[in-house]
């Protein structure tokens, strides 16, 4: 008798059968030689060797716990069933998945399951020959039977009983009487359907951390549900849409892509919302997106997104007021045109405002083919520089500094996050801006980490903190320098010296006042910092966004540097949209061109001279708020816009103005020209990720044919205009061409300079002060500008007014800066 020496299952490690360095061993599962790495479970063994077992509560990276029990197996000279997902391997260990026994064992446990869940369907005599003729009509209230099934067909049930040969049940259907929930934003609840498999609430509380849903009530009244029976919006949900991914049944399920149908196809891309630029598979049907979430074959490792990348892209790009032709303005009414006519019209016009009376606004979540294209026309063309993104920093400088440290510090990982012992958030409201991020600083947190947060507010991060700092709206800057000044006091050597003597006149007692943090709280800070083996900064738009933008970025880079660890301490800067790196590397920015040239370098003017086969205008450029405020006779008479920006009463000034964007805005009322635009499901493209890599766009759906991208736009219009240089013919043709003059690579240089960066240790406020303070901050929830508030009713359900921290105005806050007005 071989007696196996069974490991206990600690944390459950997701990354044990990729791991090289473990020691494998063989087992025998029906018969069929495995090997696999020490620790591997008899699940996941099975599952390399390509063998089903089934399963009901079992979800990828998380910790099993056999709730099911129906993925139970056989394994010699072992008592019972044991679960397949709990056991570990043991070598020559002998394994059996589908015997009679196991097989009648499942079937048992599978009637109890189904006992509480509408089953007709599933064993209905009739339901293999009248799948043609099923209907999905959900126009009712409560939705039981085959016809009015959520999950229409796409069901883990309905494979469980093919599997295991069903064909009746013994047990009543007991019918909860639980009144459907149809007034959640985003998705309908219907616990009549479910059948407690937890999936639903570990990925809420293990992967996710949000902690809303859980098990209520007892014994045969158990349901999932929210503390005290609160609503999932009122008990903190984040509609992060994870709940639906794993449901196995429909019981949660999503209203807009339950009445598409099946999917026919599955395709993984890239989501530009922010720039954690996420992968994501979108599910569509007849060219419609039906739902972004896991393929329809595998819900147990769904990949994890936040509300915007989850639900937006279906509802953004199938909206009904989308506008899908081109339009000239005449008698001061819309007119739908063909492409040619609008070109040509256009074309007319921009011959009159070549110069520096033109500029081009672009998006950040354009990618970088397109904005590089688009800053091309500008320069090599229009032979102008006025050229920005939307959501530029106050401090056009700003971006260049987090480039220049890129260049002697390697990015650090999102994942460095979840390794770290100590982070460090600052000035982000991470929750909002970038998920993903916040969701591996609440993993680290329940790891035990330590994690310290310093905002002018509580946000929800400041819930898995283990120190809350407030500090005093608009005193950022000496936060930083109060923390900085105690960091450098414990500190000797070169640089410590050379610190403090910037400090030499710091009165840190009034910096502490004035910010209005306390010295033991600082203290408490920097001891964190300097015992730290590992630590994460994250720094965000309360630090990036702000009048003092580089002296705080100088702050944070000297507290590494003195901490003498660049590689132990490392600083996530948390840009805006997806593509806002990008796009300033594709020259989409007024003081640099391609690859952060500086235009005011003349030998940087000769190189794009020579690329572009032209002469260009080396003036200097202005921002987007600088062209917008400059819009005079003199000054900016022409604009090219895309996208949305924030209504301006100077807009009504320009002489002519084209807007490239999928909705008619307040900005759409200045306009002369309206071109429809693709959004990023319809097309190709790359942008580059806070962690400075390259993500790859994929077309997920095909535009209408009057859609055209930014390129195409652009490419027709240089060709009418008879400029050579634009006779691309695919998105490939300008990566290319962009790779061929920058460095993509972005290869970093492995020693960086030590030393200390300038700061201001000024202390004194010589701010006027005002009696009323107005904090404006960015709108997270916009695509190209268009704020999804006011076109995605569930958006404003879930953020309410104001919720995504934009400023007042019309369009969208994600051009507004922080500060104190």
């Amino acid at each position: 008798m071989n007696n196996y020496k069974l490991i206990k299952l600690g944390k459950f490690d997701e990354s044990v059968m990729n791991n090289k360095t473990t020691q494998n061993i063989s087992v025998k599962i029906d018969g069929k030689t495995v090997n696999a790495p020490v620790g591997t479970t008899v699940l996941q063994a099975t599952q390399k060797a390509g063998i089903y077992i089934p399963t009901l509560c079992y979800l990828e990276n998380i910790k099993p716990y056999g709730g099911c029990r129906l993925c139970i197996v056989e394994i010699k000279n072992m008592r019972g069933y044991p679960t397949a997902c709990t056991t570990p391997i043991a070598q020559d260990m002998e394994i059996s998945t589908k015997t009679p026994e196991l097989q009648k064992l499942r079937r048992d446990i599978l009637e109890l399951v189904l006992s509480e869940h509408p089953y007709t369907c599933l064993v209905c005599r009739d339901k293999n020959n009248c799948n043609e003729f099923m209907t999905t009509t959900r126009k009712v209230s409560v939705t039981t039977g085959c016809n009015f099934c959520t999950n229409n067909g796409n069901c883990e049930l309905q494979e469980l009983v093919e599997y295991l040969e069903l064909t009746e049940i013994k047990y009543p259907w007991a019918y909860k009487e639980i009144k459907p929930e149809k007034n959640n934003p985003f998705y309908d609840i219907d616990y009549n359907l479910c059948i407690l498999c937890g999936r639903c609430v570990r990925v809420c509380n293990e992967v996710r951390y949000s902690e809303v849903l859980n098990f209520v009530q007892r014994g045969n009244l158990v349901i999932v549900g929210t503390a005290f029976g609160e609503s999932q919006k009122d008990a903190g949900c984040e509609f992060c849409g994870a709940c639906i991914d794993v449901c196995p049944t429909g019981s949660l399920s999503e209203k807009m892509g339950k009445w598409v149908g099946i999917p026919d196809k599955s395709t993984e891309t890239t989501c530009v919302f922010c720039s954690v630029a996420c992968k994501m598979n979108i599910n569509t049907k007849d060219n419609r997106i039906v739902n972004v979430g896991p393929n329809p074959d595998n819900r147990t490792n769904p990949l994890q997104l936040c509300v915007r990348g989850k639900f937006v892209p279906g509802d953004i790009m199938h909206h009904p007021e989308r506008i899908t032709t081109p339009m000239l303005k005449k008698e001061n009414k819309w007119i739908e045109v063909s492409w040619d006519e609008a070109i040509n019209f256009t074309v007319n016009k921009l011959e009159q405002y070549r110069g520096n009376q033109f500029g081009i606004i672009g998006s950040a979540h354009e990618s970088l083919e397109n904005n590089y294209v688009l800053q091309k026309f500008s320069r090599k063309l229009m032979k102008s520089n006025n050229v920005d993104i939307l959501s530029s920093f106050p401090d056009k400088n700003i971006i260049k500094k987090i480039h220049d440290y890129y260049t002697h510090h390697k990015p650090a990982n999102i994942d460095d996050i979840t390794n770290a012992d100590t982070i460090f958030v600052i000035g982000s409201q991470t929750n909002l801006s970038h998920p993903i991020i916040e969701n591996r600083i609440r993993k680290a947190a329940k790891n035990g980490k330590k994690v310290i947060v310093a905002n002018t507010h509580d946000t929800r991060t400041s819930y898995f903190a283990e120190q809350n700092i407030l500090y005093k709206q608009g005193e950022e800057h000496i936060f930083l320098l109060s923390l900085l000044s105690v960091l450098n006091n414990k500190i000797s050597g070169k640089l410590s010296n050379d610190l403090k003597q910037e400090f030499k006149n710091f009165d840190i007692e009034k910096a502490f006042k004035r910010c209005g943090v306390s010295r033991q709280d600082i203290e408490k800070i920097a001891k964190s910092l300097l015992n730290s083996k590992k630590s994460v900064i994250i720094a965000g738009d309360g630090i990036l966004i702000n009048p003092d933008s580089i002296y705080n970025f100088n702050a944070l880079v000297n507290i590494q540097t003195i901490l003498k660890k660049p590689e132990t301490c490392k600083i996530i800067f948390l840009l805006n949209e997806g593509n806002f790196y990008g796009s300033t590397i594709a020259g989409l920015h007024s003081d640099f061109l391609p690859g952060f040239d500086e235009l005011a370098n003349k030998k940087n003017i000769k190189k794009w001279s020579d690329n572009w086969k032209t002469k260009l205008n080396n003036t200097k450029g202005l921002s987007g708020n600088e062209m917008v405020n400059n819009i005079t006779e003199d000054g900016i008479t022409a604009l090219f816009v895309v996208g949305d920006i924030p209504a301006h009463p100077n807009l009504a000034k320009l002489k002519f103005l084209v807007q490239q964007n999928m909705f008619l805005t307040e900005l759409s009322e200045h306009a002369h020209v309206f071109f429809p635009i693709t959004g990023f499901t319809e097309t190709n493209g790359h942008i580059i990720n806070l962690e400075r890599k390259l993500k790859e766009i994929t077309p997920v759906t095909a535009s209408a044919k009057d859609i055209k991208t930014v390129w195409e736009t652009i490419s027709n219009l240089a060709r009418v205009m008879q400029e050579k240089g634009f006779d691309y013919k695919k998105p490939e043709d300008i990566f290319s061409e962009i790779n061929s003059f920058i460095d993509l690579s972005f290869a970093t240089e492995e020693k960086a300079k030590k030393e200390i960066l300038p700061i201001r240790a000024d202390v004194s406020d010589k701010k006027k002060k005002l009696p009323v303070e107005i904090i404006a901050e960015n709108n997270y929830f916009n695509y190209l500008g268009n704020d999804l508030l006011k076109l995605i009713p569930d958006m404003e359900d879930i953020l309410g007014e104001g919720g995504s921290g934009s400023s007042s105005g019309s369009g969208s806050g994600s051009g507004s800066s922080s500060g104190i007005i």
